[in-house]
């Protein structure tokens, strides 16, 4: 067996359980740009904003295998969760540590390499009113051991629907040494002349960007001719502004993660 130091660096593998006659290739899958609520906003406004969409596409999903509902009664016990599932799924949500958490058993085993640990979160701005996702950050560089996911209902006594192919999960590799080598510092801004002054003329373009913005948005209500947005919406963001120096990485709106590669034999 390959053992986790063998692993090539920043790999991640998901493992499939044995003895489950399903097709992973769909349980997993790389984030996409798509939200459905930034879809409902007003001529899908939301997606012009770069940080969001890019948030967005970081990561691989996990999707519900079965379309199910839960109902918390506000009790501790995980018996105070009523669970139904519209068919038996091996992986299908299910209470097991209570206090108003659901739970999902996943159908991998997540290893990487030793550079590497997993952040364990909902998918990217999926507004929920009715439950949260609950975030982790689990060692797969070592641990032997499939991990859940979970999430917190917020409201009591009425059924919290979960779709089937919905996503529940996003995992993230994460380097292990950044956070404790990583120095935060705290200074004035002023204090450095030759970036205040980037500051300033980013924030004065954005400023002028944001007056025509609302000039088009205006005339678009009074005339009803839709604006192109072109070299306004998001440019400096989008064209990189200001990142013209040595030492940094190529700029990107959106993040291209890798498909999973079937290795069984």
């Amino acid at each position: 067996m390959e053992k986790l130091e063998d692993l090539p660096p920043n790999t991640v593998r998901a493992c499939l359980l044995p003895g489950l006659a399903i097709d992973p290739m769909g349980l997993i899958k790389p984030c996409t740009a798509k939200s459905d609520w930034m879809d409902g906003t007003h001529d899908k406004y939301a997606y012009r904003c770069i940080p969001l969409v890019s948030a967005n596409t970081m990561g691989w999903e996990l999707f519900n295998p079965v379309a199910s509902e839960a109902r918390w009664n506000g009790g501790d016990s995980n018996a105070d969760i009523e669970i139904r599932i519209e068919h038996e799924h091996p992986f299908a949500i299910n209470s097991h540590f209570g206090s108003g958490m659901v739970t999902w058993y996943l159908p991998f085993l997540f290893r990487t390499s030793p550079d590497l640990g997993l952040i364990v979160t909902g998918p990217a701005n999926h507004a929920r009113e009715d439950a949260v996702p609950l975030d982790a950050f689990v060692r797969t560089d070592w641990l032997p051991f499939p991990f859940t996911m979970n999430w917190r209902l917020t409201r009591k006594d009425r059924f919290v629907k979960f779709a089937k192919n919905e996503p529940i999960c996003r995992i993230l590799p994460y380097p292990i040494a950044l956070l404790n080598e990583t120095q935060l510092e705290i200074t004035n801004l002023a204090d450095d002349p030759g970036f205040m002054a980037e500051v300033n003329a980013f924030g004065a373009k954005r400023q002028e960007n944001v007056a025509k913005q609302q000039e088009e948005t205006k005339a678009w209500l009074e005339t009803g001719k839709k604006p192109s947005g072109k070299g306004v919406w998001n440019s400096q963001y989008v064209r990189a502004k200001g990142t013209a120096k040595e030492g940094f990485a190529p700029h990107q709106t959106v993040f291209s993660c890798a498909k999973p590669q079937d290795r069984r034999k």
